[in-house]
This record gives structure tokens, C-alpha cells and sequence, in this order.
């Protein structure tokens, strides 16, 4: 990401959106897990306390308290780091809200490797992983801010649980504002015929700078459901597959586009770009860690050429 071109964080558009959507529905509340600045929720707490309900440093109780809001008929959303959420209280999201089919929105913020100096412990990586796993359950990644506040919007008007993935830092815009997000679809950034390259969240800057190639780009920022139609329709073009994703190759995107292609009887040369079962680690900034686990845009490029050259 060119940081000349930063414009607006994601976090900031969810809780721009969220202040929004809340005046003109008044079901929508907020369970949060004592990281409200962090998650931009202080507009919305202030215009609506009542709505606010702030659970502390306790995250399986906000689960549980965010699945009673939704079945006294509340629209949640269920905010804090996706370190903490999913991650902490998976168990309550699967009993709770999975299960009962509980109109809750998890929001799992700081995700992946984007959020750098807070080290291991905080940049969350398994996160698609565990709930792509769970029944009942939506999965989305915006792109970037656009993004996310249709993402918010749309997953608001669903009444099946749903797991949003923020990230930390400030992006540049690359969503067409005038295309709609719908569920289950996926949205072609830049067509091409030589290779398909699936992914999403920022980390897809790093290829949508590679213009000199003849790439068609595809953000799956509906991971569950996933749009199979446009991917199969796209690997059936090209014959070659790049996924890219901040995230464990164990259950993420990757994990589900194999499956794909293996189902569907594709023949297809396939490359896997993920962090491969390793912890994150600290650094100055996201590029170091990315060139560190082979997410960077040399390797980017050597798995692009690796394709083209089969």
C-alpha cells in the first residue's frame, strides 16, 4: 500500500456506518468488550447510551449477552479485537448465536499481520478458520473503507450471524462506490486472461500494482458464502490460480478454493500464498512481516511468474 494514498481506516467507516444505520433503525445495538476508541464506537455511544452496552475485559459473557439482545428482536453487533473475538469466545458464538440462529454481527477487529508492532499475541490469524467452521455462519473481509460500510450495511439487513474482518491501518480506496456488495458474491477488480488472483482485505493492493500483467483480480470479500460462479468461471479462463490472504493457510480461503477446484473436476496450476502454520512476530511496519512469512511483492511476483512459466 502507497501511504501517500491512505485515506480512511476501515474501523473508522464501520463506526461512521454504524452511528448511520443506527438512526434509522432503532433495534441496532452494540455489546463491546472495552476497546470502544479502538473500534471508533464513541460517536455511536454517545448519541445512543442506551444502545451502548459495554462489557468490560470479558468476552464470553458479551457473546452471551449480545445472543439475548438478538432473541429479545435486536440487531447486535458484537465488537473487539478478533484476537480476543473469535478467538476467545468461540464456544459462546457457536452455542449461543450459531446455534440459535441469533441476529448477531461479530466484529473482529486488528486481524492479521496488518497490525504489526502489537506483536503475536494480537495479530490474529485463524480467525477465517474458525468461523468458516461454525454452521449458520457469514464470513466477510472488506477490501478497504467503501467496502466495509456496505458490508455493515448489508450484513445489518441479514438476520443470520456474521463475522466481519477489520484491519488496523488506514487503506487507500480501490472499491467501485457505484458497485453494491451482495452476499455470496464476489467482486472482479481488474479483468484479465492470464491469471486468476483471488483474495481479500488490503493485502490485494500489493497486486493490483502489478500493471503490467495481464491479471484478473477478484475480491472474495464474501468468503462464506463464497461466489463459486464467478471463480470457476474465471479459473475456466485462465487456467491458473494465485490465492493471496493475511492469514494461516490452515482454513482459510485458500483451503476453500482447493476444494473447489477439486469438486468442480478443474484442471488448474495452483499457488497458495498464506502464512504457513507460524505465529506472528513484531516489527516497524506490515511489509517487513509480509516479505518475512512470503506474503511480500517479490514473492507475490515469483509465485506469478511461476504460474505463467507452466
Amino acid at each position: 500500500m502507497n501511504s501517500k494514498n491512505l485515506n480512511k481506516s476501515i474501523r473508522e467507516a464501520f463506526g461512521d456506518t454504524l452511528v448511520k444505520l443506527a438512526i434509522r433503525n432503532p433495534k441496532i445495538y452494540v455489546v463491546n468488550a472495552d476497546l470502544k476508541t479502538s473500534l471508533h464506537l464513541g460517536k455511536f455511544a454517545k448519541k445512543f447510551p442506551e444502545k451502548f452496552i459495554e462489557c468490560g475485559v470479558a468476552e464470553n459473557n458479551a457473546a452471551g449477552v449480545a445472543a439475548g439482545l438478538a432473541h429479545s428482536g435486536k440487531t447486535v453487533f458484537l465488537t473487539s479485537f478478533a484476537c480476543f473475538s473469535p478467538a476467545i469466545n468461540w464456544a459462546v458464538i457457536k452455542q449461543s448465536i450459531c446455534y440459535n440462529h441469533a441476529d448477531v454481527k461479530i466484529i473482529g477487529s486488528h486481524a492479521g499481520l496488518l497490525s504489526t508492532d502489537l506483536g503475536a499475541t494480537h495479530q490474529m490469524l485463524e480467525d477465517v478458520a474458525l468461523m468458516r467452521s461454525l454452521p449458520n455462519m457469514q464470513v466477510f473481509a472488506p477490501l478497504d473503507a467503501i467496502e466495509a460500510a456496505k458490508i455493515v450495511t448489508v450484513a445489518s439487513q441479514s438476520h443470520l450471524p456474521a463475522y466481519i474482518r477489520l484491519v488496523r491501518p488506514a487503506t487507500p480506496f480501490a472499491y467501485d462506490s457505484k458497485i453494491p456488495f451482495t452476499i455470496g458474491k464476489s467482486h472482479v477488480l481488474k479483468k484479465g486472461s492470464d491469471l486468476t488472483v483471488l483474495g481479500y482485505g488490503p493485502i490485494l493492493f500489493q497486486v493490483l500494482e502489478l500493471n503490467h500483467l495481464n491479471l484478473e483480480i477478484i475480491n472474495c470479500s464474501s468468503i462464506k458464502p463464497l461466489d463459486a460462479e464467478t471463480i470457476i468461471r474465471s479459473l475456466n479462463k485462465t487456467g491458473r490460480c494465485l490465492v493471496l490472504e493475511d492469514h494461516q493457510k490452515n482454513g482459510g480461503l485458500g483451503e476453500a478454493i482447493a476444494a473447489l477446484i477439486l469438486s468442480s473436476g478443474l484442471s488448474v496450476k495452483f499457488i497458495h500464498l498464506a502464512v504457513d502454520n507460524r505465529f506472528g512476530q513484531s516489527a516497524k511496519g506490515y511489509n517487513e512481516l509480509y516479505s518475512h512469512y512470503g506474503l511480500g511483492s517479490a514473492d507475490i511476483s515469483n509465485a506469478v511468474n511461476q504460474l505463467l512459466s507452466k
